[in-house]
């Protein structure tokens, strides 16, 4: 039971270490003018710093959104959520091709040192999931049984 909750101590100090959740007041000018620039009508923003980097969290239309910011304000990578609707007509076609009998769960987008993904969550019935990740061209890149 000792190590039970050394463990978990540890844990806890670990995941308090790692990312620190910011105030608006903390977050360094440039980073809340580049992203009041970049985002208008958000709702629900959330900053947090690990290391040096910065992340926004935010809604936009109920759809999700993550930022990471250097320190000069610089665009690191970010996740956006998007309907099934704004896919690339490549990227639905790949998923519809390779999985007709599923049905779209979730998208997201994923962009980071210039390239583009596309995470696609899929479901067919109750029991079967898979998350897909395809490049623009609608080449699927990973394929996993959730």
């Amino acid at each position: 039971m000792k190590k039970l909750r050394i463990a978990a101590l540890l844990l806890f100090a670990t995941a308090a270490v790692s990312a620190q959740d910011l105030r608006t007041n903390e977050v360094p000018a440039n980073l809340q003018s580049t992203f009041t620039k970049s985002f208008t009508n958000v709702k629900d923003v959330e900053w947090e710093k690990k290391g040096d980097v910065y992340k926004v969290e935010f809604e936009i239309n109920r759809m999700d959104h993550d930022i990471w910011y250097d320190a000069q304000g610089n665009v690191i990578k970010s996740k956006i959520e998007i309907s099934e609707s704004e896919l690339p007509s490549a990227v639905a076609s790949a998923v519809k091709t390779k999985y007709a009998d599923y049905k779209i769960d979730s998208v997201e987008v994923l962009e980071e040192g210039g390239k583009k993904t596309y995470k696609v969550e899929i479901e067919k019935g109750w029991t079967k999931e898979r998350k897909l990740v395809l490049d623009a061209s609608g080449e699927i890149l990973s394929d996993m049984e959730d």
